[in-house]
């Protein structure tokens, strides 16, 4: 069969899929032909499943979105190959010049791509190129820059959620936008949208934690937090949670180690103090949470030193003990409540 009077879809064919078509050349072309056409084509020769079919992979299968039919499996997920040219032109696409925040490279330096120094020539050139290209990049652009790199870094060691990530990133890139970066670190206003996002999203994590992985003065981020708080939280519709004892009582028993039995003689303790009247507020709820599982454990058999609870809990030994003694008159009740 000539190749002039082929349909375009057969013409598309590579030659080397032509060769063995001996017995009847013509239906083996449209079969071959069809098995490079879109699955959608394919379905409009075999018989539509619904009035407007819209097909795509799910899970290993072909299925039609509108009408929930299965129509087969998949068997290759590899991406099809573009043949012709209304297709080639589909595909097409040209990637950003500049991605969220700026462009994508930046010149600098004396050196090429594999390290060879540049010739002197060469280099004056890439100075002016380089110059240039700073005057086109925004502040806004070469701040984020700096904090993308640390609030990755910050979100790995502190083990920190995506979710809580990605509302510290826009809480952050607001307070740029308002030009609260004016007098305070990158570093400073990025723990401080971390800590942010964490009351936002209720989870027990201290101020202090922070500071230590950021390396931080605890002063500045306070300020920068209270900032936050008054300044962007507002514009964004967020409010923060505010923790009391029981909610750090969770994070601490497990960091220690203690069973289940003296966390709930822990929180028990807690909402029995708060009912007889314990003021809890303008207390540090670190240091509640802290005494209670000491006191819960010294009763259960589950002795835990002061050293180690201030320690992890964050707080002086001296905090810790003030506590305690507050909580020492309702120690009384813990074995009853503890114990079966």
């Amino acid at each position: 069969m000539p190749e002039e009077n082929l349909p375009n879809d057969i013409k598309a064919i590579p030659k080397r899929l032509l060769e063995g078509n001996s017995k009847n050349p013509e239906e083996s072309l449209k079969e071959k032909a069809k098995q490079f056409r879109p699955y959608e084509e394919v379905l409009e020769n075999e018989g539509q499943c619904c009035d407007n079919p819209h097909i795509r992979e799910e899970n290993g299968f072909f299925v039609c979105l509108n009408c929930g039919m299965v129509h087969d499996a998949v068997l290759d997920a590899t991406p099809r190959r573009a043949f012709t040219a209304e297709e080639v032109k589909n595909r097409k696409g040209n990637e950003p010049v500049y991605s969220k925040i700026g462009p994508r490279t930046v010149i600098r330096g004396a050196s090429d791509a594999k390290g060879s120094q540049l010739a002197p020539e060469e280099k004056s050139k890439f100075n002016r190129l380089a110059k240039i290209h700073r005057s086109l990049t925004t502040s806004y652009e070469r701040n984020l820059w700096i904090a993308l790199p640390n609030l990755q870094r910050f979100q790995e060691r502190l083990g920190l959620p995506d979710t809580v990530a990605e509302d510290a990133l826009r809480i952050y890139t607001h307070a740029v936008k308002e030009k609260l970066t004016m007098g305070r670190s990158i570093d400073t206003l990025l723990a401080a949208s971390i800590f942010a996002a964490l009351r936002i999203h209720d989870v027990p994590r201290t101020l202090e934690e922070i500071v230590e992985i950021s390396e931080l003065n605890k002063k500045n981020v306070v300020k920068a937090f209270r900032l936050i708080l008054l300044k962007i939280l507002p514009k964004l519709n967020l409010k923060v949670q505010h923790f009391g004892p029981v909610r750090y009582v969770d994070k601490f028993s497990e960091e220690l180690g203690a069973t289940m039995m003296a966390r709930n003689a822990a929180v028990q303790l807690l909402t029995l103090a708060k009912k007889n009247g314990l003021p809890m507020e303008g207390k540090d709820p670190k240091g509640l949470a802290a005494a209670a599982i000491y006191l819960a454990g010294l009763e259960l058999g589950e002795k835990k030193t002061q050293n180690e609870i201030a320690k992890l809990s964050r707080i002086t030994e001296v905090t810790l003990r003030m506590r305690v003694k507050e909580l020492k008159i309702y120690q009384t009740r813990v074995q009853k409540l503890g114990r079966p």
